[in-house]
């Protein structure tokens, strides 16, 4: 399990692309994930099983994750009705205080916003260190991770992968 905790990091922290078998690696990371949410969107990892997922790390202070925003709303509504779901992580220190104004004022409302820790922030997670916001991860149907990267992403080149996984 150490072994593919570090395949994540190493994927995050050098925007490689790495493959992780199937659903026991999406529950692991689904699993470390908080559960806490900013907004009224609750966050429950086992229904997002059997849809393509993309987990985004970001942070209200972080200038291409606000400008992100518009990309993955739009994800959001051109896929959610063919089995996408996003999910947002903040990992701001100042948490629900700073991250509910922010899902309100981006209108997030289908879109958990998960209010990371201490522990995610510290890089004691199967995500490893986030180095980089924003950093995503995209899990096919299987649970596969298809892409992990940081930095900003272009809707085209996210509408292009997230396609061929529905």
């Amino acid at each position: 399990m150490i072994a593919r905790r570090s395949l994540l990091l190493a994927s995050l922290g050098t925007a490689c692309v790495r493959r992780l078998p199937g659903v026991e690696s999406f529950r692991l990371f689904m699993d470390d994930l908080p559960l806490a949410t900013a907004n009224a969107v609750p966050f429950v990892p086992s229904a997002l099983e059997g849809r393509v997922v993309l987990v985004t790390f970001i942070a209200t202070w972080c200038f291409p994750c606000l400008a992100e925003m518009r990309v993955i709303k739009r994800l959001q509504r051109d896929y959610v009705e063919q089995g996408f779901s996003n999910v947002l992580v903040g990992m701001d220190l100042e948490g629900p205080a700073v991250l509910g104004p922010f899902a309100s004022g981006y209108e997030l409302d289908d879109i958990p916003v998960l209010v990371a820790g201490d522990r995610l922030r510290s890089g004691e997670t199967a995500f490893g260190r986030i180095r980089e916001l924003p950093s995503r991860v995209l899990f096919s149907r299987e649970g596969e991770v298809a892409v992990a990267y940081s930095g900003v992403a272009s809707y085209s080149s996210l509408d292009a992968v997230v396609r061929k996984l529905l």
